[in-house]
């Protein structure tokens, strides 16, 4: 007998229309998502912070810095147009740039293009980052100078590669720029270690290794001397900002606090602001949580979804305000994709004043 084919007693068939439009507008969500975020990343936000400084003098007071950090070799525009555009209208005496310039294997040509827009009208001082190809060369590159392509390219605009401190004068007074390394730095060691290397290579047959080594070491002895000289003529009411592309922990600012307690030649107690970078202000952002991630260079406040303080912005540390810069571009250091996540590229004008800021 044959078996009857009644669909009544089939069994049903599973529509799949539901879950495939559900997956489609997961799809178009992330699609908008990215194409936003692409545009939001290819344009650049200015934003403004005070610091209070009661030591400055009337000259000093509102002072303005542009603080640009971790550019990562990228363009906004081809000519940093819409870098240009953030910051036509704001007001800044000098540009600080906290290191992290140059892209992919160490391409230097956006950060040139940056310094263009400051070459001739404005002071531009920078440092190199951990992700900078090394500043000081030790090996064959049949160049004159022990300084990196990128660093004597950035000279040759005008702009002042911080291996030193830097004055600024004001009068009687001077607001000083300072490698935050610098100032736990023991000279007479260092220059006594200079002077063994330098006898020693001297002592060496010349061979183009050799050469480069002894560049690079006579190099940091006229460094040496150029930081002697600074620390000479500082005066107790010289105002000093310290320059460092990693952000200071609270044990880093507590470790200069008592070596210069403990008699040492280190001017912490003087620093009246710390400007840093690195972190990207946590690459990616996630709205009401902030920062995603920071690498683990980050110390205690390292890892998943840190909070901001001690990440980006402003924060104080051993009644040192230090401020960290929002940043330009994106790193694979941090340990996430490298793009920024619903965080517009920034850059800052602090101003120095006198009054009590929030």
């Amino acid at each position: 007998m044959k078996r009857s084919q009644d669909p009544l007693f089939a069994p049903e068939r599973r529509s799949h229309g539901t879950l495939v439009f559900i997956l489609l507008l997961i799809l178009i969500f992330l699609a908008l998502t990215l194409i936003l975020n692409h545009l939001n990343n290819s344009r650049v936000n200015l934003t403004t912070q005070s610091i209070t400084v009661p030591a400055l003098t009337p000259a000093m007071n509102n002072f303005r810095i542009l603080h640009i950090s971790d550019l990562h070799g990228q363009y906004f525009g081809a000519n940093q147009e819409r870098l240009q555009l953030a910051i036509r209208t704001t007001r800044y005496d000098i540009v600080v740039i906290t290191g992290d310039v140059t892209g992919k294997d160490g391409d230097y040509g956006a950060f040139l293009k940056l310094l263009e827009l400051f070459q001739g009208k404005t002071p531009v001082y920078f440092i190199s980052g951990d992700e900078d190809p090394a500043p000081i060369v030790s090996t064959p590159h049949g160049g004159d100078s022990a300084k990196a392509e990128y660093i004597q390219a950035a000279e040759a605009m005008g702009a002042i590669y911080l291996d030193a401190p830097e004055r600024i004068d004001f009068g009687k007074n001077a607001i000083w720029l300072w490698p935050e390394r610098l100032y736990t730095l023991d000279i007479d060691n260092s220059e006594a270690t200079v002077s063994t290397r330098e006898n020693e290579l001297k002592s060496d047959p010349p061979s183009p290794e050799r050469d480069a080594m002894l560049q690079a070491v006579r190099y940091q002895g006229d460094l040496l001397a150029r930081i002697r000289a600074a620390r000479r003529i500082t005066k107790a009411g010289d105002i000093h900002i310290a320059v460092t592309h990693h952000p200071l922990s609270l044990d880093a600012l507590t470790t200069l606090r008592e070596w210069a307690d403990n008699g040492n030649d280190a001017y912490v107690s003087s620093v009246s602001l710390v400007l840093a970078g690195h972190y990207n202000g946590g690459q990616w952002r996630l709205p009401l949580l902030g920062a995603v991630k920071v690498p683990a260079s980050a110390g205690k406040g390292s890892g998943w979804f840190p909070g901001d303080m001690g990440v980006v912005g402003l924060s104080s540390y051993q009644g040192i305000p230090q401020y960290i810069s929002p940043g330009l571009g994106a790193s694979s250091a941090v340990g996430l994709p490298a793009f920024r996540l619903f965080n517009t590229p920034q850059v800052t004008q602090i101003t120095l004043t006198t009054r009590m800021t929030d």
